[in-house]
């Protein structure tokens, strides 16, 4: 049924018409954009007529860097710890997994939950022990709150084969008891990945359902198209077969896993054949024709696992994840096969070397492969600005560790200074650190970041067209143009005419997804006749 939106505040984000008063939808995309009266004129016979009674509508948000399938598992099925909680609270907690149901019969389930806060644990508390204690005989994962690590028990670590002999693998660290070779049970980066190749897979249904409703919390906040940062083979077959169920109301640019077996969900060499069979996982909605790579861990105490720049300006390589060599081949590799990677880049070090390879792919495959992304960007040295706009590099700032205002980040995201270097910049909520991946607390704290805030207009076009354009979706989404893919949002407010303050709290009233409406407040929303 063809939809009009009349009598509205409608910010196209087209700089050739900013503001119209009105929008004619059909058959999924915008068909008139201009006035009450022409829409009304051009209106067929059975349009739904949709009174925006002065309220602001938009282009549907792009999130460039999100990870849904892990946040649908862990705010939908997998155990959830009380923020901060103590020992006897977590073991509380866990009892209430709903592990059993997650995995096929005759299957042992583990329990797994998150997250948990090391700088609450008293000295000597971070340890399996308790665990060990209320679950002795059932395996237990718990990820903390950087995601990047974990806390198992002894029957975890039996499973895996873990023992106090076991030795320090590349790319992580067993933490120890002091004074002895006894392994606590906490792993730090890829010291995770022995267990988690023993974990048992979720039966599909449930990837495909944890997908599903993230999708719809997506809706909520006025997001239509996402960057997967974490797409896994599970997370693939889920995003397909969903949309060829009609279940996938999203653009879904999906960056498939290379090399990280933690954030894969799957062996290396399992992430290499999913990346070569990459077009059996394609469908009309989802985009296999990206790469991830992390480069380093996180900003984050008690571990620390960025990699930074030593006092001579050189990469300190301590926490570099992937040898110089290798990141340079494999992205040559995927650079000539028109493969745009995405690097996750917690530390100015991992973004140096990110560069580093990027230029050397640049100088011996050409200018003309496809543009790449540093993703997160918190901290960049003053000499590496210039070089993103000159490489062609997209630097993705998803500044969840920022607008949680986490101690140790107050200089990072200098988001004026990315752009007056040059450079393509996006905006991602990195939901799975973040409750929720609304980006309205983010674009206010983009207008009040001090020297290095950025203006409202050139925010919500990073939000919207500017997400669309590295995706290479510019034609067809991102501005409310005629042609284009109807993604539309109506806003409780006009964030153009209140106070910043007021920004980060903006209510999403409407989505609507390819002319369809995806997401209606229970509350405050626009009323509707029929013609």
């Amino acid at each position: 049924m063809p939809t009009a939106l009349l009598n509205g505040r409608i910010y196209t984000v087209d700089p050739t018409t900013q503001w119209v008063r009105a929008v004619l939808i059909d058959k999924g995309a915008f068909t008139v954009v201009g006035s009450d009266e022409e829409v009304r004129s051009a209106a067929p016979e059975g349009t739904e007529f949709v009174d925006l009674d002065g309220r602001l509508a938009m282009p549907g948000l792009h999130d460039a860097h999100t990870h849904l399938l892990f946040s649908g598992l862990k705010f939908r099925y997998e155990a959830r710890l009380s923020p901060g909680g103590t020992p006897a609270e977590i073991v509380h907690d866990l009892h209430n997994c709903r592990c059993a149901e997650l995995v096929d019969e005759g299957t042992q389930p583990w329990i797994v939950g998150g997250e948990f806060l090391p700088a609450t644990f008293a000295e000597g508390e971070l340890d399996r022990a308790f665990l060990d204690e209320a679950f002795p005989d059932q395996p237990v994962f718990l990820y903390d709150y950087t995601i990047h690590h974990a806390l198992v028990n002894s029957k975890a670590l039996e499973i895996a084969g873990l023992s106090d002999d076991s030795l320090d693998p590349p790319g992580g660290r067993l933490i120890r008891r002091p004074g002895s070779n006894e392994l606590t049970g906490e792993l730090v980066e890829q010291a995770r990945w022995p267990v988690m190749r023993v974990m048992p897979d979720y039966r599909g249904e449930i990837y495909r359902d944890a997908i599903a409703w993230a999708a719809s919390v997506c809706h909520r906040y006025g997001i239509t198209s996402v960057q997967e940062a974490s797409a896994s083979p599970q997370a693939l077959a889920a995003y397909r077969d969903l949309d060829h169920a009609g279940g996938l109301n999203l653009h879904v640019a999906a960056h498939l896993v290379w090399g990280e077996e933690g954030f894969g969900m799957a062996t290396t060499a399992e992430l290499d054949r999913t990346i070569a069979e990459r077009e059996r996982f394609a469908s009309v909605h989802l985009d296999t024709g990206r790469i991830k790579i992390w480069l380093d861990g996180s900003p984050l105490p008690p571990h620390m696992t960025q990699a930074d720049l030593d006092a001579h300006g050189n990469t300190d390589e301590t926490n570099i994840l992937v040898a110089e060599d290798q990141l340079t081949e494999v992205l040559s590799r995927f650079d000539a096969a028109g493969l745009s990677v995405k690097i996750h880049c917690a530390g100015a070090g991992s973004v140096r070397a990110a560069l580093d390879a990027f230029e050397a792919v640049r100088q011996s495959n050409g200018r003309h492969g496809p543009a790449h992304e540093i993703a997160h960007c918190p901290f960049i040295h003053d000499d590496d600005y210039k070089r993103f706009g000159q490489l062609n590099v997209v630097a993705e700032m998803s500044p969840a560790i920022w607008h949680l205002d986490l101690p140790g980040h107050d200089h990072a995201f200098k988001f004026r200074k990315i752009l007056d270097s040059g450079t393509t910049m996006t905006i991602g909520s990195d939901w799975i650190i973040t409750p929720n991946p609304n980006l309205f607390p983010a674009l206010q704290g983009m207008l009040q970041h001090g020297e290095e805030s950025v203006d409202l207009a050139t925010a919500v076009a990073l939000l919207t067209i500017g997400g669309a354009k590295v995706i290479g979706r510019d034609r067809m989404q991102g501005t409310i143009t005629t042609g284009k893919s109807a993604d539309l949002i109506v806003l409780d407010r006009n964030i153009f005419e209140i106070p910043i303050d007021q920004i980060g709290t903006t209510q999403v009233l409407r989505t609507i997804f390819e002319g369809r409406t995806v997401f209606e407040s229970d509350t405050l929303s626009p009323g509707t006749s029929e013609h």
